[in-house]
């Protein structure tokens, strides 16, 4: 899910869309809309803005590029002024069956085994965020080795094997935003 001001720009992101174009906050909100939309669906979206604008919601589907010029086809549905001057696009890749996502789901989904230290959380936030483990460790003054300890407590407290996991059982679990 994204926000988007009146000039196109990304005001906003949640992990997930940051996962998704593997942009960290600060990047994404450096592009608009048209830099991250495929040249050959520059026609629809700029249809789609119009009709956002007009009617006060869209949906349909296109193709987002990522900015190493790869692009994937998301379907999409918007709100225009969920704040005034800002619009909520949620979009999600095209074409995923139902149980796409069943690996995330676990009978443990309600709460991590053990609570995960203000530091614990702290990594967790700036992998949602898109920092690699060194950048991390850069962030956070501490060691390469240190971020990893704190990965390999936090994969075991939150019942995961990798950091794309730990990621998006730490946003359901409102761990981290």
């Amino acid at each position: 899910m994204v926000m988007i001001d009146d000039r196109r720009r990304y005001v906003e992101a949640n992990g997930p869309a940051r996962l998704a174009f593997r942009l960290g906050l600060a990047e994404l909100r450096s592009y608009t809309i048209n830099d991250l939309t495929a040249p050959e669906a520059m026609a629809s979206m700029e249809a789609a803005w119009t009709r956002l604008l007009e009617t006060g919601t869209v949906a349909g589907s296109s193709a987002v590029a990522g900015p190493d010029g790869g692009h994937f086809d998301v379907v999409h549905c918007g709100v225009a002024n969920a704040l005034p001057g800002l619009h909520l696009v949620a979009f999600a890749p095209a074409g995923w069956s139902e149980d796409e996502l069943s690996f995330l789901q676990t009978d443990n989904v309600h709460q991590p085994l053990a609570p995960l230290t203000p530091r614990e959380r702290e990594v967790l936030q700036l992998a949602a965020e898109g920092l690699t483990g060194p950048k991390i460790g850069e962030s956070l003054f501490v060691s390469a080795g240190t971020v990893k300890t704190h990965f390999g407590n936090v994969y075991k407290k939150l019942g995961v094997r990798d950091r794309a996991a730990a990621v998006a059982r730490g946003l359901r679990l409102g761990l981290i935003v």
